[in-house]
């Protein structure tokens, strides 16, 4: 009877901290709650850094660069603001630095131009498809500047509204348009100029 009367009483299940919550725990001198939050937005980090550089190996180095930066101006971060904001600031700053002081692109945007064959093995042709798009994507984006490729890379594969790219930036909704704007004719104009086979593709998704 005492098993069956402990079986009805509720339980307090595990509540993950929230991003905020996490923060504090951090300043209030738990450094160990650091490493969840790094596991946390380890992927979110990685992936924005990917896209925007091109490059896996850079983009390991700057999300390590972007964790060390986060560590330390971890005081600054204010929890009226979403911690994501705060963070995607960080990671574009970071990764827009990077871009401009790289002169050499060989190893980033412009890695590999030159289109793969298709393959005739059905699962092997998935990555094939994949791959060239990431290379065709590689090169049309070489010609945009730090801050165009990145804020094309929010708005267009991370689905970011205008207004938050905005935020994150810290710069007006309007700047982030014309940018935008001015991204997607370059791209455009470079598809037409290197693979004229897709070009056809990008006027009807327009």
């Amino acid at each position: 009877m005492a098993a069956e009367l402990r079986l009805m009483i509720p339980t307090k299940e595990s509540v993950e901290p929230d991003d905020r919550q996490l923060v504090q725990t951090i300043r209030n001198g738990e450094p160990e709650a650091f490493e969840q939050l790094v596991r946390r937005k380890t992927t979110k980090v990685y992936s924005l850094c990917y896209r925007v550089i091109g490059n896996a190996e850079d983009a390991k180095d700057i999300s390590q660069l972007v964790f060390i930066k986060l560590w330390e101006n971890l005081d600054k971060y204010d929890p009226a603001y979403a911690f994501d904001t705060w963070l995607y600031r960080m990671v574009t700053n970071v990764a827009i630095d990077f871009m401009r002081n790289k002169q050499s692109r060989e190893n980033a945007v412009n890695s590999n131009l030159r289109l793969v064959k298709t393959v005739t093995d059905a699962e092997q042709g998935v990555v094939v498809q994949r791959k060239e798009i990431e290379n065709i994507f590689n090169a049309v984006s070489s010609v945009l500047s730090p801050k165009q490729k990145t804020i094309f890379v929010m708005r267009e594969m991370d689905d970011l509204p205008s207004a938050e790219i905005a935020r994150i930036l810290g710069c007006r909704e309007s700047t982030v348009r014309n940018h935008l704007f001015n991204a997607r004719k370059l791209m455009q104009q470079q598809l037409k100029k290197r693979f004229p086979e897709y070009s056809r593709l990008w006027e009807e998704r327009a």
